[in-house]
């Protein structure tokens, strides 16, 4: 029997990404978008895709199998209590904030917006219950918000593996949760603290949306695979529904960059956030295409275009020549040969989707990429950096590992740095951060990385010598570093960041 021939997804694809948001490429990232379409063709009795896709033009039809689809083909792997210096920060920072704000005894809303199967929003419940204790859900309401109907089906069963809740204290894990067979389930109290809902962030719903509903919005994880024209529509519905100087939280991984003028970065504990303006603003310029960004962001991306073997070569030179190298530091065969145009070019357009934080297309753009060229040291960092931005940790370990033994210079450990640290392992990341930092004396970021864990471990000299040093090597630190490692915030930020830690410890800044 022969192979069904490809189908033409493009249109439906097309409609996903105007109704779902999602881009193309993220279509494709947690399931096989052509075998889920086929069995829909199947399951509604249509006689081709290009009937299937007609029938979606009526609104009940797309209504019902919009469902289906969310359910299907969006990410929601995730944790409780992740990025916890993000909830630290709105507890300590946005909720007295808002108390002020509403000294009438108005409820305070937080919104967690894309919550998945529910473990942002039970940990925001859970960590404003013991910071405000019987405050919760009367004076303060949470609500949990996702397209995939699925998942919050499986948050209001309160049922969770325990991998979910390797982040969760002892103590936190005795209060909110019991045993449910092989499962952990949430305590009825904790379970009635939040209010979930199934909502399409982009569909309109003027009740919802009004102004000034929510005084704090989550949105972690959902950016990076949004369309560019997408993004720019969640954030101005955002900056609408948000109160004035209210707070928006999203990924360490996510950041606005100039996408939207509605909103002034913040930083505490460790993190940045994001506060509505107090300014009001218009909405952002609308670029179709690649990149949804200003014309300075793109421009100064495509600088690299006339110099693409250049910018290959920087984001993780070759070794010095005459350089040693332990046993198990060898090249790989064939690693390290010459790439050729096409080959750069495609890197040249990953470190772009990089930077505008589009992490799958990024992706897609390396595995285009010919076999003996997968294996560069660069192009391994370059998948390294992806990964880890999309919290694949064990599979971005495994990629700086390669890029290391196909010659890296010691980008990759800065990875592995990164990787550790969000696992938990505050002091393996610190090594890397080290061996990163010998092996090129002139980058600046694990310096950075390194004053931020002596500062929450409590080391204040160490905070500051290394704060120090990062904000000297930054002032002439690589720009494409600073598009793979800068967290999506631009050179002056970051030195401001180091230099305001080092007014608050006493040091020079």
């Amino acid at each position: 029997m022969s192979p069904a021939a490809p189908l033409d997804l493009g249109p439906v694809e097309e409609f996903l990404e105007e109704r779902l948001g999602l881009s193309r490429a993220s279509l494709h990232l947690g399931a096989d978008l052509e075998a889920v379409l086929r069995e829909r063709v199947r399951a509604r009795g249509c006689a081709d895709l290009d009937a299937y896709r007609r029938e979606l033009d009526r609104p009940e039809f797309a209504r019902q199998e919009l469902h289906v689809l969310a359910g299907q083909l969006t990410v929601g792997e995730t944790y409780f209590f992740r990025e916890w210096s993000q909830i630290e920060a709105c507890i300590d920072v946005a909720m007295p904030e808002r108390f002020a704000a509403r000294p009438d005894g108005d409820p305070i809303t937080v919104l967690s917006a894309g919550c998945a199967s529910g473990e942002e929003a039970y940990s925001l419940a859970i960590a404003l219950q013991g910071a405000y204790p019987g405050l919760v859900p009367n004076r303060i309401r949470v609500v949990g918000v996702d397209v995939n109907p699925l998942g919050i089906q499986r948050a209001l069963r309160g049922r969770y593996s325990e991998w979910t809740l390797r982040a969760v204290p002892d103590d936190v894990r005795k209060r909110c949760f019991v045993r449910a067979g092989e499962d952990v389930g949430l305590r009825r109290e904790i379970a009635g603290l939040v209010d979930f809902k199934v909502k399409n962030l982009l569909e309109d719903d003027p009740a919802f949306w009004r102004p000034g509903a929510f005084d704090v919005i989550f949105c972690r994880n959902v950016l990076m695979y949004l369309a560019p024209q997408k993004m720019v529509e969640l954030l101005e519905r955002f900056a609408g529904a948000l109160a004035p100087r209210g707070f928006l939280f999203l990924a360490s991984s996510e950041s606005l960059r100039a996408t939207s003028a509605a909103f002034d970065v913040a930083h505490t504990h460790g993190v940045f956030y994001y506060r509505r303006s107090a300014v009001p603003t218009a909405p952002a310029r609308r670029v179709p295409g690649d990149a949804a960004r200003p014309r300075a962001w793109v421009s100064s991306i495509h600088e690299a275009s006339a110099r693409v073997a250049e910018v290959a070569q920087r984001v993780s030179p070759s070794p010095r020549p005459g350089a040693t190298r332990a046993p198990g530091e060898a090249r790989k065969a064939g690693a390290g040969r010459p790439l050729g145009p096409a080959e750069l070019a495609a890197i040249e357009r990953a470190l772009l989707l990089i930077g505008g934080e589009r992490f799958a297309d990024a992706m897609t753009a390396l595995a285009a990429l010919p076999p003996e060229a997968a294996s560069d040291a660069r192009v391994e960092l370059l998948r390294a950096v992806i990964l880890c931005q999309q919290g694949d940790l064990s599979r971005a370990e495994r990629a700086c590992r390669n890029a290391l033994d196909a010659g890296d210079d010691g980008a990759a450990h800065y990875v592995l740095g990164l990787c550790q640290e969000q696992a938990g392992d505050t002091a393996g990341a610190a090594q890397h951060y080290k061996a990163a930092a010998r092996r090129d004396p002139s980058f600046a970021m694990p310096h950075l990385r390194l004053g931020m864990l002596a500062r929450r471990a409590g080391d204040m000299k160490t905070t500051r010598d290394e704060l120090a040093r990062a904000s000297e090597l930054l002032v002439a630190e690589q720009h494409e570093r600073l598009v793979l490692f800068g967290g999506g915030f631009p050179r002056a930020t970051l030195i401001g960041l180091c230099q305001a830690e080092l007014r608050t410890q006493g040091g020079r800044g």
